[in-house]
């Protein structure tokens, strides 16, 4: 009697709760991307950063009238945001990857087809969508609109026109990877913090200018490496497999032979 009621509990359970697939689909991840793309934009994390980075590149370059004021005003812009959405999208990506937590939806999504990686998929396509998306949109403007001033050829170089969406997309991934390992609303903070306060920023540049002697094919291949090794870092909290342990590792080493090889002679 007992047996036959456990294992009518026990059917009971499984058809309630579907066996998750083993990947997860690509219209599932397509419509996660665009609501954690459009959120993370209008996160007041985003917002303030941005409007922060305004302010702070305001007193630097200051707002002036005329043909050279335009160009004074256009860099403005351009530092501003640039700025401020760098450090937007490790605090945004890691709010947004912590919302299931914090709204206590774990359990629930456990019940879903989906498995635990679409969840992670969503949010590291959210932010190649909507913030990476933005930075490029921002790096492209920049670059044409700048390269007819003859004072702003640093600023209008290609060069740094690719490394800064591809330094929004690192930082977001790493951004991701914090909350999939420290469960913090503090993980973002911190990791802003570490940047600021213990001189990494300078020993390890996302963006780095051409005149700095940097070994540029060196420095994409480290962000890219960067990029594959915290994504990688994010999956691998879901579910812990050899192929992405061997995936963390090798993008994690390529990205320290980078970090060797890109540097300038004589240092930054």
């Amino acid at each position: 009697m007992a047996a036959s009621v456990r294992t009518a509990f026990d059917g009971a359970r499984a058809s309630a709760v579907p066996s998750s697939r083993s990947l997860p689909q690509a219209r599932v991840v397509a419509a996660l991307a665009r609501i954690e793309a459009r959120k993370m934009l209008r996160h007041p994390a985003f917002l303030l950063t941005v409007a922060f980075g305004l302010l702070l590149l305001r007193g630097m370059v200051g707002v002036r009238a005329g043909e050279g004021g335009l160009m004074i005003n256009l860099v403005w812009l351009v530092a501003g945001v640039a700025v401020g959405s760098l450090i937007g999208a490790v605090l945004t990506a890691n709010v947004a990857a912590l919302r299931a937590r914090r709204d206590h939806l774990l359990e629930l999504f456990g019940s879903l087809p989906s498995p635990a990686e679409a969840r992670t998929a969503g949010v590291l396509a959210g932010v190649v969508v909507g913030l990476g998306g933005l930075a490029a949109v921002v790096g492209g403007l920049a670059w044409v609109g700048l390269e007819r001033f003859d004072d702003t050829s640093t600023a209008a170089d290609l060069f740094l026109a690719v490394q800064y969406p591809l330094s929004v997309l690192a930082l977001g991934a790493l951004g991701v990877a914090v909350a999939r390992w420290i469960p913090s609303v503090l993980g973002g903070p911190l990791v802003v913090i570490a940047h600021v306060f213990t001189g990494i920023i300078w020993v390890l540049p996302w963006i780095a200018t051409t005149d700095s002697d940097i070994a540029r094919a060196w420095h994409l291949a480290y962000l890219l490496a960067v990029i594959a090794g915290f994504a990688g870092l994010a999956f691998l909290r879901d579910r812990r497999t050899v192929l992405r342990v061997l995936v963390v590792v090798g993008a994690f080493a390529l990205a320290v032979v980078a970090a060797v090889q890109q540097t300038p002679p004589g240092g930054y």
